[in-house]
């Protein structure tokens, strides 16, 4: 069930709305989900888009209000960046027309209990040009507030572990210049049902394809 909030607008329509969480476990956490939504329309049917869902988790432990500060300061970047696709619609009003460049993120938890949450992130981003479609993972230990890498999460020692985030990256394309430009802790990845879905999102193809890891958590 949805109970949505609608906010004023003036130069913008602002819809937030709030998603209510499933009653959670002991060891898991209750949270709300926040859809901010800005829709600018310009001349010649030109309109940009920028959709925003914010988790936020209940609670007042130290915990829960490190993670939801981490999370607020995700919403706060990709805000900022959604300039951009603004910037563009007007920009390209008096060469295109009819168009909705769209800067949006979409949010869902993929893992909740044992202490640990994990949120599954899909931004899909369009201003002209080339479409960028990008997974990335929100993941948090609930015992101490700690934002979690791929290393944090994956079985086996960080060695091991290396070895096969660099195996599976180059199965899906990476090649020497991808490991010079990224660090691999920095890796996306999404952690549900005892494994690690690893998205190494190399350009081309398989942008959006994974290969998994065994995960410390079932």
């Amino acid at each position: 069930m949805k109970k949505i909030v609608m906010a004023g607008a003036l130069a913008a329509a602002v819809t937030v709305g709030l998603v209510a969480a499933p009653k959670a476990e002991a060891s898991s956490a209750k949270y709300t989900i926040k859809q901010y939504r800005t829709v600018k329309k310009y001349k010649h049917g030109m309109k940009a888009t920028f959709s925003y869902q914010l988790p936020q988790l209940k609670g007042n432990s130290a915990a829960v209000k490190k993670i939801n500060k981490d999370l607020k300061k995700s919403y706060s970047a990709e805000k900022k960046n959604s300039k951009t696709v603004f910037h563009f619609a007007k920009q390209d009003t008096a060469e295109f027309s009819n168009q909705n460049y769209f800067d949006t993120t979409t949010t869902k938890a993929t893992y909740n209990k044992s202490k640990v949450i994990s949120f599954r992130t899909y931004k899909k981003w369009w201003a002209g040009g080339v479409r960028r479609d990008t997974l990335g993972s929100l993941t948090y230990s609930l015992k101490t507030g700690k934002k979690l890498n791929v290393y944090d999460v994956a079985k086996g020692s960080r060695a091991s572990v290396k070895k096969k985030l660099v195996k599976g990256a180059k199965k899906l394309g990476a090649e020497s210049y991808y490991f010079k430009s990224m660090n691999l802790k920095d890796l996306s990845f999404v952690l549900k049902n005892g494994k690690v879905y690893v998205y190494p999102q190399v350009n081309g193809p398989t942008m959006l394809k994974s290969f998994t890891l065994s995960a410390r958590y079932k």
